[in-house]
């Protein structure tokens, strides 16, 4: 599977990049169907392949922010700020296991690279099924409280149980 169109130039919102032509190439739009098969693949995977599956996009280069976010469907995107960095967060995940709650990363303002990738995993799931599937593919992590991160190359993975939440009618009366 061709993964490069991950590795795009981030779009910025008014601004028309013609520096850009790679993938500008209408042949490549008809018959590469490489963004489509990631998306099905992160729609289906199990939790610990999505996990080993992020793990090497990251080893393979910076990824688009934009382009990552949309592989994991229609999703609802939030955005924040701090200083020197802009925060996504990505809702409304479209994985049938419902394991994945929330993402959010945090770009550097400057080059648009994630610096840090937060998965917010559901409070239900077995960490040690990521753990045993890192260990096999020699994988270092470090476990925190409710989760774990992976670092390297200057960007970071960090995986935390979320409670699941639950929404109460309230009763007036």
């Amino acid at each position: 599977m061709n993964k490069n169109f991950l590795y795009s130039k981030p779009s910025i919102i008014g601004v028309l990049d013609s520096n850009n032509d790679e993938f500008n190439d209408i042949a490549s739009w008809l018959f590469d169907d490489s963004p489509e098969l990631m998306r099905k693949k992160f729609r289906e995977d199990s939790l610990d392949e999505l996990v080993t599956e992020i793990i090497d996009i990251f080893r393979g280069g910076n990824p688009n922010f934009q382009e990552l976010a949309g592989l994991f469907g229609m999703v609802k995107i939030e955005e924040g700020q701090q200083v020197g960095v802009k925060i996504w967060k990505v809702r409304n995940i479209e994985r049938p296991a419902g394991d994945l709650n929330e993402i959010e990363m945090h770009i550097d303002d400057q080059s648009l690279i994630i610096n840090k990738l937060y998965l917010y995993i559901d409070e239900s799931f077995d960490l040690q099924k990521i753990k045993q599937k890192l260990k096999f593919a020699r994988e270092s992590y470090q476990d925190i409280s409710g989760g774990l991160i992976f670092s390297e190359k200057g960007f970071s993975i960090i995986i935390i149980k979320e409670p699941e939440v639950h929404f109460v009618k309230e009763v007036t009366g």
